[in-house]
């Protein structure tokens, strides 16, 4: 029972359950007037990276790219949840902005930030100001775009991110760029990451698993960071991979999840993989990991953080929203220190945080292929 519903008064309480209601039918209105203006499935996607670094220009679609009955029912919670709590209406405010394509920024209030490092961005057509390449030293870039509504954000860089680097509001350190990792994801260190970054570069179980994963990444790593960047998902984030399958293509899980991205049958085919019987497509890693971009796209729309989308990816988007309600704010840090979240999710984005660091310094800690470092000619 949600006694602060009680506690307020009637007139408060109705008000509130109005806006939530027409900002709920707005949300599902506006979905599905873009799930029909964009990509509906991956058959439809060509059979071949495309190489966006020639043309030098990758937009990128604001709002949900589809339809799922997952993002749905999480939105359904939220609405529901908000009642009289300032913050969740507040925050049900952000992704109602974010699905209908009003903006593309969101809170990231686990602190853990995606950073701009390009050579200049325009918005809808529009030139904006520059964004200068980082320093050495890794000064962060910091840029505030207004995005028109259902605008396409064209990112002229074959490096880049489409959200605001606030380096104030995230305080936390570049990943640093090697071969492995481009430094796009911001985020301070933690008990939890600094467990998992000590069982991955110093016990042999880890750092053999971490070897492996190291070794195989370099088949994919081009390809994926084309797939994440066309996506506006920042490029790091493919070591979520790692994670999933330690890059392995053939990988099944005992939960049927297939493929480097061990996508679940019914999340594949809502994006528009085959899966069947000897036609699974989720066994193709170029269609997969534009499907895996993509979603985690959608996710971020949903959340506006880059932790809670990764829970979601793991957890499934109602659970995690469910336990923001419960928790009354949006922090992946407070669910997992309240134990809203189950115990592999609450290890999952630790994990994946802590590949990435770990993989920005392979050389450093003894675990980069020989011959490997050097190798990565991009920006």
């Amino acid at each position: 029972m949600n006694l602060s519903r009680f506690l307020a008064p009637s007139s408060e309480t109705d008000s509130l359950r109005k806006r939530t209601s027409k900002k709920f039918f707005s949300i599902v209105l506006a979905s599905l007037a873009l799930s029909s203006a964009t990509l509906n499935t991956a058959r439809d996607l060509p059979s071949t990276p495309a190489d966006d670094t020639q043309a030098g220009v990758v937009s990128v679609h604001l709002g949900l790219t589809r339809r799922r009955p997952a993002f749905r029912k999480a939105i359904e919670i939220l609405t529901d949840g908000a009642g009289a709590n300032e913050c969740l209406t507040n925050y049900l405010d952000g992704l109602t902005n974010r699905v209908k394509g009003d903006t593309a920024n969101g809170d990231n209030n686990s602190g853990v930030s995606a950073v701009i490092h390009a050579s200049g961005i325009t918005v809808g057509g529009i030139e904006a100001t520059a964004v200068k390449a980082m320093s050495a030293a890794g000064a962060r870039a910091e840029i505030a775009l207004e995005q028109p509504a259902g605008a396409i954000v064209s990112i002229t860089s074959s490096s880049y991110l489409t959200e605001r680097a606030d380096s104030r509001s995230s305080g936390g350190q570049l990943s640093v760029a090697s071969h492995f990792t481009v430094g796009d994801m911001a985020f301070d260190t933690n008990p939890a990451i600094e467990h998992w970054m000590s069982y991955y570069s110093a016990t042999p179980v880890g750092r053999r698993t971490m070897t492996i994963g190291i070794a195989r990444s370099n088949a994919y790593l081009d390809m994926a960071r084309a797939e994440f960047r066309s996506a506006g998902v920042p490029e790091d984030l493919v070591w979520l991979a790692f994670v999933e399958s330690v890059w392995n293509p053939r990988a099944v899980s005992p939960a049927a999840a297939g493929g480097i991205w061990q996508f679940i049958p019914a999340t594949a085919t809502d994006y528009g993989l085959r899966v069947r019987s000897g036609d699974d497509e989720r066994a193709d890693p170029f269609k997969q990991t534009r499907v895996a971009a993509i979603y985690l796209h959608d996710l971020y729309t949903i959340f506006g953080d880059w932790a809670l989308a990764m829970a979601a990816y793991n957890s499934g988007e109602p659970r995690v929203m469910g336990a923001i309600v419960r928790n009354g704010s949006a922090n992946f840090w407070d669910l997992c220190e309240k134990e809203l979240l189950p115990r592999e999710t609450r290890d999952y984005v630790p994990k994946i945080l802590a590949a990435i660091r770990i993989a920005g310094r392979a050389e450093d800690y003894g675990l980069a292929p020989h011959g490997a470092i050097g190798a990565f000619t991009g920006s």
